[in-house]
C-alpha cells in the first residue's frame, strides 16, 4: 500500500456491492505461481468481501461463462452427447491463462463427450485440471485423455476447440515459455488438420489471432462456428442475471 494505488479490495469491493444487485469479478491468473493460480488465490479473497450474488466473469482457473456459451453452441448444433470433442492448443506470441482451456475441458466432460487435450510437449494440463475433468467425465458416461498427436486426436472428432495457453513446464518463466513456443508456430489450425474428420466444427471464445492461431481459409469457412459462439454469451448471461435476480415463487 505504500505504492501508487490508494485503495485496497477490502474497501473497494463493499463499496462497490453496495451499488448493486450482483457483482461480476474478472480476476486474471498473474501466471507466475501455478499454486496460487489453481488455488484461486485473487478471485476469493475478492469474492469473500461481498455476500451480493456473484458471476464469475474469469478467475485464474475458471470462466463458466464461457463454458455455458459452449455449451449451448453444442446444443444449437446438435452435437452429439456422446461424440469427440477436441481442445486443442494453439500458437500465441506469449503465454495466456488457463481459465478459458480448464472451462472448456470440463464443460464438455460433463456432457459425458469423449474428450481429447491435443498440446504440444511441455504443455499438458496441470493434474488437478485433468483430474477434474476425468472425475466429471467418469460421472457423466463420458472420458478424458491427452496426446500429442495430431491424427489421433482428431480422427472422426466432431469438434475442434481452439485455445491458446501458456507452458505448464515452466509456469510463470517467459523465457523458458518463448522457448517452447518458438518451435511451434506450426500448432496454426488450417484446413489440412481435416483430412480425417470433414464435419468436425471448429470453436474459439474470441478474439483470435488469425493466421497464427487459427488460418483465414478456416476461420472464414463453413467449419467455424466462432461468430455463433460469441453470440452465444448473450443470452447465456442473461439467464445467469435472471436466476441469481428472480423473485423466488
Amino acid at each position: 500500500m505504500d505504492g501508487a494505488a490508494a485503495e485496497h479490495v477490502r474497501e473497494g469491493i463493499p463499496v462497490l456491492a453496495s451499488y448493486c444487485d450482483a457483482l461480476g469479478i474478472r480476476a486474471f491468473a498473474e501466471g507466475k505461481d501455478l499454486a496460487s493460480d489453481l488455488a484461486e488465490t485473487n478471485f476469493n479473497a475478492m469474492a469473500s468481501l461481498t455476500d451480493k450474488p456473484l458471476v464469475n466473469l474469469e478467475s485464474a482457473l475458471s470462466h463458466p461463462c464461457q463454458a455455458l456459451a459452449d455449451w449451448k453452441t453444442l446444443d444449437d448444433l446438435a452435437v452429439p452427447r456422446a461424440g469427440r470433442f477436441v481442445l486443442s492448443w494453439a500458437w500465441h506470441p506469449r503465454a495466456l491463462p488457463l481459465a478459458v482451456p480448464a472451462s472448456a475441458l470440463q464443460m464438455a466432460a460433463m456432457r459425458g463427450m469423449e474428450v481429447i487435450v491435443l498440446r504440444p510437449q511441455g504443455f499438458a494440463l496441470p493434474e488437478p485440471i485433468m483430474a477434474r475433468a476425468r472425475a466429471l467425465a467418469a460421472a457423466s458416461g463420458g472420458s478424458v485423455r491427452e496426446t500429442c498427436e495430431r491424427a489421433d486426436a482428431l480422427e472422426g472428432a466432431q469438434v475442434l476447440y481452439v485455445k491458446e495457453w501458456g507452458a505448464t513446464e515452466c509456469y510463470g518463466d517467459a523465457a523458458a515459455d518463448a522457448r517452447l513456443r518458438a518451435a511451434l508456430r506450426g500448432w496454426c489450425v488450417r484446413n489440412d488438420w481435416f483430412a480425417a474428420s470433414p464435419e468436425c466444427r471448429v470453436m474459439h471464445c474470441l478474439p483470435v489471432r488469425r493466421n497464427s492461431a487459427i488460418a483465414d481459409e478456416v476461420l472464414d469457412g463453413a467449419r467455424s462456428v466462432v461468430q455463433r459462439e460469441a453470440y452465444n454469451r448473450l443470452p447465456t448471461q442473461m439467464a445467469v442475471l435472471h436466476q441469481l435476480l428472480r423473485t423466488p415463487t
